[in-house]
């Protein structure tokens, strides 16, 4: 069996939604990853939606996608006994990754400084809502507060309409990406001196990413940014980017230059076929419309806009998705569709990398299904999927074969609550 990246590696894994990505990365790399959870279980276990629809013990369709393949343990980090446990882990551990309030680690004797003092060598990444300094630092926030504060939320919804937050949960994804991505770098450093080093991860800062170059938009080009829903563009023209077709929708921007008129005219050929395109549609130069040239249309450029944007819908609207993913992609148009989560499993070209894998689950005596590799690695492929654990499943493995606890002391521990 060829070897995983991180082979060999242990990452604590005391996060909530805010950081489960971080310590699923880690385990397709490779990695041990210990899920250290209070003796209720993590809130992640909790997170709809659940398998078939039912709430209960190991059904959250969220804690099963994103704490797969690692170890669960059980520790009171408000027991003494409790946090030694942790503390003894620590001493063993590479990676430490955790979503607990500011400074609330540091008080309990668990912070970076105390555990780097027996190791050296550890990486401890701290994930909150928005760093640990300036006014912020002891806000709590909850997804739609991320996602606002970052600024993601202004952009999204309809014209005259409130802004939206992200209709699955995102900001702790992004959160949990970056803590990894960040401990790996890390890594990085410290195969070259030996020493950790302390990460803050800030989950605003991390939705501001998201931006990209709509930062730039305002500078570039004025009062550029509102909501839009199915539009791009500029207060004075709205291009749709979206168009219902005969089972849903597809995704294509009507627009000119030196990529996007051969698209547009190859639309208009084919739309011509089908008796769909006006006669101006079929003599209008397509490389003139330009961005520069939509920012001064005229009412007439308006009134043509808006007459392709019809044709284009009802034209759509005589094919699937598929039909006009598949045709289009023949003819050169630029289209896609807009898939739906049924789409998605269905899709030809995931099957065809097998990126869907079936992963028996015992606890629930049944066949899972989730997204498999992201990757592939010709030398160093990501690690087997497998599933997620039951609440404190590994005690006895972690406590007994990893810290050579005797069965007594366990018991003891388990007894008085710590664990």
């Amino acid at each position: 069996m060829l070897p995983q990246l991180l082979n060999g590696l242990r990452m604590l894994d005391l996060s909530d939604d805010r950081g489960a990505m971080c310590g699923k990365i880690f385990v397709d790399l490779g990695a041990e990853v210990i899920k250290i959870e209070p003796s209720s279980g993590c809130p992640t276990r909790r997170i709809p939606p659940f398998l078939d629809g039912e709430a209960g013990e190991d059904r959250s369709l969220y804690f099963l996608a994103h704490q797969a393949g690692k170890l669960s343990v059980t520790a009171n980090l408000d027991s003494p006994d409790g946090r030694a446990v942790v503390r003894d882990l620590a001493a063993k551990a590479d990676f430490i990754v955790e979503s607990l309030p500011a400074g609330y680690m540091d008080s309990i004797g668990l912070g970076f400084d105390a555990l780097a003092g027996a190791n050296p060598r550890l990486i401890y990444a701290a994930i909150s809502p928005f760093g640990e300094d300036g006014p912020g630092r002891d806000y709590k926030a909850y997804e739609a507060v991320s996602w606002a504060a970052g600024g993601m939320m202004f952009l999204m919804g309809e014209p005259g309409r409130p802004p939206l937050q992200m209709s699955l949960p995102q900001a702790g994804l992004h959160a949990g990406a970056e803590a990894a991505i960040a401990s790996l770098l890390a890594h990085f450093a410290r195969q070259r001196d030996g020493r950790g080093q302390r990460i803050v991860i800030n989950m605003q800062a991390c939705i501001v990413w998201t931006l990209m170059n709509e930062q730039a938009m305002p500078i570039m080009h004025g009062d550029f940014l509102r909501r839009q829903g199915v539009y791009l563009g500029s207060p004075k023209l709205r291009r749709k980017f979206v168009f219902r077709c005969k089972d849903g929708f597809v995704a294509m921007m009507i627009t000119g230059g030196a990529v996007g008129s051969r698209s547009t005219r190859r639309l208009v050929e084919w739309m011509d076929e089908k008796g769909f395109a006006a006669d101006w549609m079929k003599h209008q130069d397509w490389s003139a419309w330009t961005p520069a040239v939509f920012m001064a249309l005229n009412e007439r450029d308006l009134r043509e806009n808006a007459e392709m944007e019809s044709s284009v819908e009802r034209f759509f609207s005589t094919m699937t998705k598929h039909e006009l993913y598949s045709e289009g992609a023949r003819r050169g148009v630029l289209l896609g569709p807009v898939m739906s989560a049924a789409d998605t499993a269905a899709d030809e070209q995931l099957a065809a990398r097998e990126f869907f894998v079936d992963v028996d689950h015992p606890a629930l005596g049944r066949m899972i299904r989730r997204p498999g590799a992201f990757a592939k690695f010709s030398r160093t492929p990501l690690a087997p999927p497998r599933p997620a654990p039951r609440l404190g499943e590994h005690n006895a493995m972690v406590y007994g074969s990893l810290l050579g606890y005797s069965a007594e002391r366990i018991a003891q521990l388990r007894a008085s609550g710590a664990i």
